[in-house]
């Protein structure tokens, strides 16, 4: 997407990876292009990017709102105790929708959804899906 800019790395296992938010000084130190202009850096990397409105399969034009944040705030559940330090939260649509709730379960979220069974794969299924 145009614009996307990545705000954490993945850790953890390949059951259960976590994201390792950025600290804003690290970003300004971080050439990621230069190491990561493949397709390869969503298995690497969490991206952020502005919403796309009507051309994303997780965005109900009846609300205005994405659904994908609002699956991800209920059906996930918590895996922190506190927020968790994000330079994108000022202008994250997930939480100027679901509120710091959806915060408590994005260290789980990965911009590419590995292949197999899962809550993120469901989760992750266009808003069509879920019925809008």
């Amino acid at each position: 997407m145009v614009g996307a800019r990545p705000f954490g790395v993945l850790s953890g296992s390949t059951g259960e990876v976590r994201i390792a938010f950025f600290k804003k000084d690290a970003m300004q130190k971080f050439d990621w292009r230069e190491r990561f202009a493949t397709p390869e850096a969503t298995q690497v990397l969490r991206f952020a990017a502005r919403c796309e409105t009507s051309a994303c399969g997780h965005y109900v034009d009846a609300t205005n709102k994405c659904s994908l944040g609002s699956r991800v705030a209920t059906a996930l559940p918590p895996v922190t105790d506190a927020l968790p330090p994000c330079l994108v939260r000022p202008s994250c649509r997930w939480h100027a929708e679901q509120g710091p709730a959806v915060c408590l379960r994005c260290p789980q979220v990965t911009t590419m959804i590995p292949v197999g069974q899962g809550p993120l794969q469901a989760i992750a299924a266009p808003s069509a899906l879920h019925g809008g």
